[in-house]
């Protein structure tokens, strides 16, 4: 048997399934810049706060606490 091996997941790693049925919703409708005033980055402000709540919860911190950085570079 010949089988690949993808060993690169620095570069690139497959999405679970979970994760991609909750982005599906910001890839297709709600596609706004969160910085944005406008009003396709209202929901993605909505989103990225709700967010910041459920990982404060986890952490059992603050959501001012919380801070997201973009890119992965």
């Amino acid at each position: 048997m010949n089988r690949n091996m993808y060993l690169d997941f620095n570069a690139s790693t497959p999405i679970a399934p979970e994760a991609v049925e909750a982005m599906r919703p910001f890839l297709s409708d709600h596609y706004g810049n969160p910085s944005s005033l406008h009003w396709a980055g209202m929901p993605a402000k909505d989103a990225v706060e709700k967010a910041r709540g459920q990982v404060a919860a986890l952490l059992e911190c603050d959501p001012t606490e919380v801070v997201f950085t973009s890119g992965g570079t």
